[in-house]
């Protein structure tokens, strides 16, 4: 009887270690999952934030030759309505505003809206922004659902995600994945990078539409995937929603995105650069030019300074680079942190500028549509020359109007001496009316006036 007992024991023990360990192990191995999230549903969440995503349509009409049977007859055309078909998510329930891809709505006239219960309103467009991908559009309707916004900064790869859209005409599909990585650049896309990149399947009609965390907050709109074919091989893009947020609202308030710029160009460094450069990593970008008058040349920057932080964000690459600067306002005072011959140089303060201000204003109209280099030479005759050498000019340019021709020297500039591009800009930006030119062709010098149309 003893010794049945004594199994009998054993075997409750033997079956309640057997019945805990797993929990144990998992708990210990998982301890940060939130386990609600991981067993039950996505549909509590979803089922008060799929109304935040709509579709949008666009008509336009595109003229269509029509097929003549009979010989020698002028080819018609007919105009024929198409329907492009996107998503947008709602970021203010109040005020009826949406945000969606530029490359959506394009410059359609009539854009159409429909919510999840059916509704259907025209919208009109408040701004757009085609370096982003990102426009803001505007319904008048009353009882919609706004999404909230997650901070972006914070993901992480790895984390669980959820898209919404309507891939194909499909409406309110939902689809989901994790984070593949962060800060990606498609090379097939020439603007403002800094992707989410997923394996949550997103497909044509998806853009411009919801990427989201499991607590139902917005972190990123859908915008790209790569594909071989015409559907998802599991890389899509989104564009983030500190990108988003930032964008959003500069369109609804001025109804435009103004990017800055310093007045640098920059590239990434390689091991191989950072050998030869004696510098002690490949983090950050390596500035290859600065533009003459830019905040950069006023602020001191130079030719292979390493910058690797902007406003306390930290600068990792070019790209980087460019989309922190692009996405700051013109006139923002910005703080430098860079590496110049390995030493750090932790104050450099400057502000942004608007694009416009450096290359409106030294590349047009006079030296608008030139290649320009420094030229030094001796003559056979003994004759020095000192200049800049046009290299290339456009047929339809100002200068070319006016004479100027594909190596010519120009030595004098409104009566002064010129040896540099450099000293060329300086004095064309001191006439806003006109310029006088002494040019070197051939054997002869003559002098020709390039006009400012603008001006007249």
């Amino acid at each position: 009887m003893r010794k049945l007992l004594r199994v009998v024991s054993y075997s409750i023990i033997t079956m309640a270690i057997m019945l805990f360990l797993p929990f144990s192990i998992q708990a210990h191995l998982t301890p940060n999952i939130d386990k609600r999230a991981v067993y039950n549903s996505l549909s509590p969440m979803l089922s008060k934030t799929t109304a935040s995503v709509v579709n949008i349509s666009v008509e336009r009409f595109i003229l269509q030759p029509v097929r003549s049977f009979k010989p020698d007859t002028q080819q018609s055309v007919i105009p024929e309505k198409v329907i492009g078909i996107g998503s947008g998510v709602i970021i203010n329930a109040q005020k009826g505003y949406i945000v969606t891809n530029t490359h959506v709505i394009k410059d359609q006239k009539i854009i159409l809206v429909t919510l999840k219960d059916g509704r259907r309103y025209r919208a009109q467009i408040i701004g757009k922004d085609k370096g982003c991908d990102l426009s803001v559009i505007q319904i008048r309707a009353k009882h919609l659902t706004e999404i909230p916004f997650s901070n972006s900064d914070r993901l992480k790869a790895g984390d669980f995600v959820v898209a919404i859209g309507s891939p194909f005409g499909l409406n309110q599909t939902v689809t989901y994945g994790i984070i593949s990585a962060l800060n990606r650049q498609d090379p097939r896309i020439d603007n403002f990078q800094n992707f989410i990149q997923t394996d949550a399947p997103i497909n044509p009609g998806n853009s411009g539409g919801a990427l989201i965390d499991l607590q139902g907050r917005l972190i990123g709109i859908n915008t790209a995937i790569v594909t071989s074919s015409f559907g998802n091989i599991g890389i899509g893009f989104a564009i983030p929603s500190n990108m988003v947020k930032n964008i959003s609202e500069q369109l609804i308030k001025y109804g435009t995105v103004k990017h800055s710029i310093l007045g640098v160009t920059a590239q990434n460094i390689t091991p191989e650069l950072a050998n030869a450069l004696n510098l002690k990593h490949t983090i950050g970008a390596l500035v290859t030019k600065i533009f003459c008058g830019s905040p950069a040349e006023r602020a001191g920057l130079q030719v292979q300074d390493v910058i690797q932080s902007i406003n306390q964000f930290a600068v990792h690459t070019s790209e980087q680079l460019h989309n922190i600067l692009g996405l700051m306002r013109p006139g923002t005072t910005v703080h430098l942190v860079i590496v110049r011959d390995n030493h750090k140089i932790k104050k450099i303060t400057t502000k942004t500028v608007d694009p416009k201000d450096i290359f409106h204003k030294h590349n047009i109209p006079f030296l608008g549509g030139m290649r320009l280099q420094q030229f030094s030479d001796l003559e056979p005759d003994g004759t020095f020359l000192n200049g800049v050498l046009i290299t290339n000019i456009n047929d339809d340019s100002n200068g070319a109007l006016a004479g100027l021709q594909t190596g010519d020297i120009i030595l004098n500039a409104n009566g002064k001496m010129i040896s540099t591009v450099k000293e060329l800009i300086r004095i064309t930006t001191q006439e806003p009316r006109q310029l006088l030119l002494k040019v070197y062709r051939g054997s002869r010098q003559w002098f020709l006036v390039i006009s400012n149309d603008n001006n007249q």
